[in-house]
């Protein structure tokens, strides 16, 4: 079997894909008048996340393991402007909870949006939901393209500042989360598209 340089797998393939989105995001922005906001989840877990470190030579650290698994899920936006948007859930993210997340955005906003989101099924579900709504649009991502998405480089800040510490605890884990989201250094949209 031979496959050719253009499947839709591929990397180039998926590169092209990528440059057009900042260009059809940018001209329904112009079209709309709209602010764009980015938005994506992830998950924490109580559980330790172990990160390369450096350490002195010859000393060999060892990192403590509690065998829970309460973990935490987490639906973040980000603005053009710079404000940025959190919210945590006990339990799997799903439709309803994004299209309250987006309806929350549009009422806090009370003005256009351009809603850039990933792929993810209970994106689209809400997207589907909301598609009939006057004053909302939506950009998705293509597949395997974090890289595009500005909130994921506050996920790349949460991870480092969680990476290698022991929480006895959910509440432990979700106080850390707060303090790290408080100092998230929020990256500028505008470099993105």
């Amino acid at each position: 079997m031979e496959l050719s340089k253009t499947t839709p797998d591929s990397r180039r393939s998926r590169r092209r894909r990528a440059r057009g989105v900042p260009r059809r995001a940018q001209k329904k922005r112009r079209e709309m008048d709209a602010t764009v906001v980015c938005i994506d989840q992830t998950k924490k877990s109580v559980q330790v996340e172990p990160r390369a470190a450096w350490f002195p030579r010859g000393t060999r650290p060892s990192v403590e393991l509690s065998g829970q698994r309460e973990w935490t899920c987490l639906l973040g936006a980000i603005t053009e402007n710079g404000d940025r948007f959190f919210s945590r859930f006990t339990e799997y993210v799903t439709a309803e909870h994004a299209k309250h997340f987006i309806l929350a955005l549009y009422e806090e906003f009370e003005k256009d949006l351009l809603i850039v989101l990933d792929g993810a099924s209970y994106f689209q579900s809400a997207v589907t939901d909301l598609a009939d709504r006057d004053g909302l649009d939506f950009v998705t991502l293509p597949s395997y393209s974090p890289e595009l998405n500005p909130v994921e480089e506050c996920w790349r800040q949460l991870q480092a500042s969680l990476s290698n510490c022991f929480f006895d605890s959910l509440d432990e884990l979700t106080t850390a989360i707060d303090t790290a989201l408080d100092q998230l250094s929020i990256p500028k949209v505008s470099n993105y598209f």
